[in-house]
């Protein structure tokens, strides 16, 4: 029963040759990214192209320059899905001309390189909030060796306060 809620929409959607796919960025006003599903193989070799590599992580914020060389290192790709897109749309009931397809795969970079800089805020964010806490404990904390001085007063009125305490938990102890 519910293999078949979530598959259904997936069979419905394979049924349909030509059903549009759209893939939204998280903030929908910078890039919407719409295409026909007849060239959903060449729109996912360029994604897999820009996706499937080695990162570095080398404690600081690179990962968009990172991307962005994501981009130079797939063009043959793009220009690849692009001219297979192209033929494939060629006498399709749905059409996007050659202009569309340019700006789909221009889109997908580009979501691809904001990527990059999200991962690049969210370290300097997370790095910030470190150090703030880390200076933090070090305004708060005690400098040097704390002993703490008391007087002969308070150590007998702690003790008096306990003994007494401890006497009157005897005493209920021995009570059935």
């Amino acid at each position: 029963m519910i293999a078949t809620l979530v598959f259904a929409p997936l069979f419905a959607l394979q049924a349909a040759g030509e059903a549009a796919v759209a893939i939204k960025n998280d903030n929908p006003e910078t890039w919407t990214v719409e295409y026909p599903r007849l060239i959903q193989p060449f729109v996912a070799d360029y994604r897999r192209c820009l996706t499937v590599t080695n990162r570095t992580i080398a404690g600081k914020a690179d990962l968009e320059a990172q991307h962005q060389t994501d981009i130079t290192r797939c063009a043959a790709v793009k220009a690849k899905s692009i001219a297979q897109s192209n033929a494939m749309l060629d006498g399709a009931k749905t059409t996007m001309s050659p202009e569309e397809v340019d700006r789909l795969f221009d889109n997908i970079g580009k979501i691809h390189v904001a990527r990059g800089r999200d991962l690049d805020q969210q370290f300097l964010s997370r790095m910030a909030g470190a150090d703030a806490a880390s200076t933090a404990y070090e305004a708060g904390k005690p400098k040097g060796l704390v002993i703490e001085l008391r007087d002969a007063s308070v150590v007998k009125a702690r003790t008096d306060a306990s003994a007494a305490a401890a006497a009157a938990a005897e005493a209920s102890k021995d009570k059935p």
